[in-house]
């Protein structure tokens, strides 16, 4: 197929190539060898670069590959029998922005509505998540990953205009995500988009992180408490930044009233992060943990 793309282009007068690639699960050909490469993909040589494309995937846009062919370096072929190596790495920050208004009650229960938009690989992924399942299916898989909430009003913006961000919006409510003790309401302001777990536990790695490409999620949040009730503690805000621009973290909450803003920002620069930087990714994960699962404590007046 993308033989077939790499000729087509040709026709259509762009200066297009063959670009051997090396799958994820094939494994990084580190020296020459027959089996080293097992995938093509098509590049356009431009004044601005390499646009990398691949049309064995119907989500797939120019520059955003399926994340089984992001494996390091690819090697383009010319018709005159020169080559170069391609870098296949995603420098791009790739973007999943929530905003999220709720409201809590007496009792405990929150109602709210979330916008959620996606955009480059991210969207590749969602549309990719979101296709494999009827619409049904779909929410019960989203309803069970976020606290057995109900989601109610769902919708999607361009779930087939790939190269536009990929919106979903959708109403929700739970029973289960605050706690009651005495007269006081504990809550995580970031209710199911906590990050609640340390993914890095190892005390020594000794190969890369791979995050398949750079990313930023981003959250906008604004929370409504309940009539009879003040807040009794809120988490201090919070800003870690990584050596080298590896990526950052930001959190901040501030009270205006009856109603709690949140701005919270993680972002990793460097889809693949090197050993020797894994102690300090490790670190930066485990206060990033402690932060979010901190709880705003809400005491009756």
């Amino acid at each position: 197929i993308n033989l077939m793309l790499t000729a087509m282009l040709r026709y259509a007068g762009l200066t297009a190539n063959p670009v051997l690639v090396s799958t994820r699960s094939n494994g990084i050909p580190l020296f020459p060898n027959r089996t080293a490469f097992n995938y093509v993909i098509a590049a356009v040589e431009t004044p601005n670069g390499n646009v990398l494309l691949d049309a064995t995937d119907k989500f797939s846009t120019p520059n955003i590959l399926p994340l089984r062919t992001l494996n390091w370096n690819g090697r383009l072929i010319r018709k005159d029998g020169s080559s170069q190596q391609i870098d296949l790495m995603p420098q791009k920050v790739s973007g999943d922005n929530v905003f999220m208004n709720y409201a809590i009650d007496a009792e405990g229960k929150v109602t709210g509505k979330t916008r959620r938009q996606y955009t480059d690989f991210n969207a590749m992924v969602a549309r990719d998540n979101i296709s494999s399942f009827k619409e049904e299916e779909y929410l019960e898989k989203l309803e069970n990953l976020n606290n057995k909430i109900e989601i109610s009003e769902y919708s999607k913006t361009n779930e087939k205009d790939i190269l536009l961000p990929l919106i979903e919006t959708y109403s929700f409510a739970g029973a289960n995500l605050c706690e009651i003790i005495a007269d006081k309401i504990y809550v995580n302001p970031m209710l199911f988009f906590t990050e609640d777990k340390n993914q890095f536990t190892q005390e020594v790695r000794e190969y890369p992180v791979d995050f398949s490409y750079p990313f930023a999620d981003k959250y906008n949040i604004t929370i409504q408490i309940p009539e009879g009730f003040a807040v009794e503690t809120l988490p201090a805000p919070a800003a870690i930044t990584m050596e080298d621009n590896l990526g950052a973290f930001k959190f901040n909450i501030a009270a205006n009233g009856n109603f709690l803003q949140l701005s919270v920002i993680h972002q990793i620069n460097e889809a693949i992060v090197s050993a020797e930087k894994y102690e300090m990714l490790k670190e930066y994960y485990k206060a990033m943990v402690a932060k979010e699962t901190e709880k705003i404590v809400l005491k009756r007046i």
